[in-house]
């Protein structure tokens, strides 16, 4: 028995959600709900009106069946006419008041039962109508409802009709199925209109949008994958288009850094071998720093010094590439003797020119790795002093700031140039003229490991300055 491979699946393409519980699903219910609701809002009035014209019709019968009885003899008919009548009216009393006359009354000569507040059309509120029109399909069937409202044809003459309240709660609940199925007829139409308007003008596009992301993501080096914007004017068509530009710099940028990724492999290896080159030259070198010769001894320091930057050069490259900086490791260091150590590492002063100044409190204290801030201060302040081949000032400063100690490195050299200024901490783009700008990407790094940041405070003609901050936790 073999086993059926799994069916195979698009990653490219978002799931979708089941019916209600996707966007549409959710508009179309939403939208049937919510014209459901301005039909309830719009029957509970209609109802009530439906109601005020029920008894307004009965009064206006019961008005013809009073005239009768005035165009009777002494104002007296017989019973089986006042039954004929009656049953016109669909009531058990009918009665009709004048100012200037007695009232005339037609009855089936049945006992009434006891009967409440009258309901009178004349002052009836559009509030008590809707409550009164649910109690009466509420009510029990055998109830009796009595009703006053003014003559049709008479305004000052007042018409009183007793009504059981059966056939008028059957009426109101005809007349409420008959809305419930209007409404619900409309609320589905509309709901299709709205739901086929919005998956056509958004839904439709928003998927194809997430269609989009999703295979972008799954193969974003695919030019395929990137979104063709249509030609709407609308949200969706700024959408499109954003999103193109987007994935194409991202596209680009993910080239590039697979690119330079490649590219660094090569330069490790190449420098890896190229230092191993000059580790032999420089065995070569320092016999003749040692050779009698006048003239190679003019020549040997230099070359000396050459070897020895390209050899540094290949470290740094390494070690860079190989992003394998450890973790800051802080402990107390005393500042100001911390700086003049670094200072004496680089033979500072050096009796060229070059005047040193250490300008930090004797007291200070500060919580730093002292491997880690003593490359930062040696970049720094062998950059000065590079920066100044016929001589000046360094200075070295430190205060405390608000939460952390600012540590500035100056010199008195020409300052940097708008180009310098504009790659400074960036990789082999260089910082000053002549520099790889590996030192001040590291010394950079360094510092942001410790939770600071290293950054250029100001430069020019009378000199540059770098500014180091490194918060410090609390006492």
């Amino acid at each position: 028995m073999t086993a059926e491979p799994p069916a195979s699946t698009d990653s490219t393409q978002p799931p979708r959600p089941p019916g209600v519980a996707s966007l549409s699903g959710r508009l179309l219910v939403l939208t049937i709900a919510f014209t459901m609701l301005s039909a309830v809002l719009i029957y509970l009035p209609a109802m009530s009106r439906f109601r005020i014209s029920y008894f307004e019709s009965r009064i206006e019968l019961a008005d013809q069946a009073a005239l009768a009885l005035l165009a009777a003899p002494n104002g007296m008919v017989s019973a089986e006419l006042e039954d004929e009548l009656l049953r016109n009216v669909g009531g058990k009393l009918v009665a009709m008041r004048r100012k200037e006359s007695n009232a005339l009354i037609l009855s089936d000569r049945q006992e009434l039962p006891m009967l409440g507040k009258p309901v009178d059309l004349s002052t009836q509120q559009w509030w008590e109508g809707i409550m009164n029109a649910v109690m009466v399909m509420t009510s029990p069937a055998n109830d009796y409802v009595r009703v006053l409202g003014p003559s049709p044809r008479d305004p000052q003459t007042r018409i009183e009709v007793v009504l059981p309240t059966a056939p008028l709660s059957d009426a109101l609940r005809d007349f409420s199925w008959q809305v419930l199925w209007v409404a619900l007829i409309i609320s589905v139409i509309t709901g299709a209109l709205v739901y086929l308007s919005l998956q056509w003008l958004l839904v439709r596009p928003i998927r194809r949008l997430i269609v989009s992301i999703v295979g972008f993501h799954a193969a974003p080096e695919d030019a395929r994958q990137i979104i063709r914007p249509t030609q709407r004017r609308d949200e969706i068509g700024m959408a499109e288009r954003e999103l193109q530009m987007m994935q194409q710099d991202l596209r680009q940028a993910l080239t590039q850094r697979a690119r330079l990724a490649q590219l660094g492999i090569a330069v490790s290896k190449i420098s890896h071998d190229l230092r191993n080159m000059l580790a032999s030259a420089q065995l070569v070198s320092d016999r003749l720093a040692t050779s009698a010769d006048p003239t190679v001894l003019q020549v040997a320091p230099r070359l000396v010094g050459s070897i020895d930057r390209a050899i540094a050069l290949c470290a740094q490259t390494l070690r860079y590439g190989k992003a394998e900086e450890r973790a800051p490791e802080p402990c107390r260091i005393a500042l100001r003797d911390f700086v003049d150590d670094v200072a004496a590492a680089l033979g500072l002063p050096d009796g060229t020119g070059i005047r040193w100044h250490n300008a930090v409190p004797e007291n200070l204290l500060l919580q730093a790795d002292s491997e880690h801030l003593y490359r930062v201060l040696n970049n720094l302040i062998r950059n000065a002093t590079q920066a100044m081949p016929d001589g000046g000032d360094i200075r070295v400063a430190a205060a405390l700031a608000e939460n952390g100690v600012v540590i500035e490195v100056a010199d008195s050299g020409g300052g940097l140039s708008d180009a310098a200024q504009t790659h400074l901490f960036e990789p082999f783009r260089g910082g000053r003229s002549g520099g790889t700008g590996l030192g001040l990407a590291i010394a950079r790094e360094l510092i942001r490991g410790h939770g600071g940041d290293l950054e250029l405070a100001r430069t020019g003609p009378l000199g540059t300055t770098f500014r180091i901050r490194l918060p410090q936790p609390a006492a």
